[in-house]
């Protein structure tokens, strides 16, 4: 296993476990904006964003596996994986019930939670 750095954080990637300032309002932008696409859109937007989602927990946990870090901004990760996920606008996450999702972004947080927590102070 690779020694962990002592330094606590930098522009990019961060030791600590909790969330900055700047980190707490990108999160909160994120929430916002992705709350109204869901009140919008519904299992329609809930699908394609989970698929974002989980293509970010995947992206932060690899990330933080492999610099023994996490990436600051993470929510702020996930909406533009949501945007580009959008702009795609595939059909197959349709198919599948809105429960369905809720509980795969359940499942994708937590697991990322748990990276996390393992690559943080």
């Amino acid at each position: 296993m690779r020694p962990r750095s002592t330094e606590g954080s930098s522009l990019l990637t961060t030791r600590r476990f909790g969330l900055s300032a700047g980190e707490w309002a990108t999160t909160a932008v994120a929430a916002v904006v992705s709350t109204g696409g869901y009140l919008s859109g519904g299992s329609s937007y809930l699908a394609r964003g989970v698929v974002a989602d989980l293509l970010g927990f995947a992206l932060l946990a690899g990330a933080g596996l492999a610099v023994h870090r996490r990436v600051r901004h993470e929510a702020l990760i996930c909406l533009v994986l949501i945007g580009a996920v959008l702009l795609l606008d595939p059909q197959w996450p349709l198919a599948l019930p809105e429960p369905a999702w809720w509980a795969m972004f359940f499942v994708g947080l937590t697991a990322y939670v748990s990276v996390r927590r393992r690559v943080c102070d």
